[in-house]
């Protein structure tokens, strides 16, 4: 865990019913979406799924874009500005989420070195204030999920929350 110092955006039930559907229904490809809530609170509360545009970009260009939607994912340009938009307004994007697929590990629910990079440039968040989510979801459904924050003195995004399994 980390010492990332709050308030974070914590997930409202209703947000996490929908991003946990959300990455059954996408199943066995990665599901991905953003999640706004009000500015003035430390909750989130409206998610709204994206279409992962990453089938597209491989198949436009399989060399740059090796990896195809089973296994990565990308917002298209107009969630992109979706997110930068927000951040002006009173309820702006907290949390942005995608889904890891039947991965070969225990936990599935990591920030990868791929996430890592997609989620800054130039060594910073891309996004002020946004935070991550990901889901661990297998065949038989999801298995939780956790979220990441931005830390300055490490210089990336670490853990700093869990959300439990759906109950079936």
């Amino acid at each position: 865990m980390s010492a990332v110092a709050p308030p974070h955006p914590v997930l409202a039930a209703e947000a996490l019913a929908e991003i946990y559907a959300h990455a059954r229904r996408e199943h066995p490809n990665e599901c991905c979406g953003i999640v706004y809530g009000p500015k003035t609170q430390a909750v989130a509360t409206r998610a709204v799924a994206c279409v992962n545009t990453q089938n597209d970009l491989h198949a436009e260009d399989p060399t740059t874009h090796t990896r195809d939607a089973r296994t990565a994912y990308a917002l298209g340009g107009t969630d992109l500005f979706k997110v930068g938009k927000s951040q002006r307004t009173d309820e702006p994007v907290k949390i942005i989420y995608h889904s890891h697929v039947d991965v070969e590990r225990a936990d599935g629910a990591y920030f990868s070195d791929t996430d890592q990079a997609a989620a800054t440039m130039d060594g910073e968040p891309s996004y002020d204030g946004v935070e991550y989510v990901v889901v661990d979801v297998r065949r038989d459904g999801v298995r939780g999920a956790a979220q990441f924050a931005w830390d300055a003195g490490a210089r990336s995004f670490v853990e700093i929350g869990r959300y439990p399994a759906p109950t079936q």
